[in-house]
């Protein structure tokens, strides 16, 4: 069996890059319910222009990194999704995020929020 856990940021929920992009944080668990250390894929969707990085892990951004998680164990890791200034979204807007085992198909999902400044009138 396989399970997702994502925990976003409460403090602080995002923060706004030198850039004029923003940056939320969370972190991710993974649990692995087999015997046999596996290589899932973890991606994220719905939200244009975003872009991940794994913390300590020098792999440029991407929509989607293997991740190796050890035999009948949780692999945490913290991630950052980043949305560029010219397609940040009005307001919160929610995005999947979906690790599989591409070998069995096997995945799982978590309905997740991008956070955003709110808008001044």
């Amino acid at each position: 069996r396989l399970q997702l856990d994502v925990l976003h940021d409460r403090n602080p929920q995002y923060v706004l890059e030198s850039d004029g992009s923003i940056r939320n944080g969370y972190t991710i668990k993974i649990l692995n319910m087999r015997p046999e250390p596996r290589l899932f894929t973890l991606s994220i969707s719905g939200l244009p222009g975003a872009g991940m990085t794994l913390v300590a892990d020098p792999l440029p951004k991407g929509r989607a990194f293997g991740v190796p998680v050890d035999a009948d164990t949780v692999h945490k890791m913290k991630v950052f999704v980043t949305v560029a200034k010219d397609q940040l979204p009005a307001s919160p807007q929610e995005f999947k995020m979906k690790v599989e085992y591409a070998p069995t198909g096997e995945f799982a999902e978590y309905k997740a929020t991008f956070n955003v400044p709110e808008k001044r009138k």
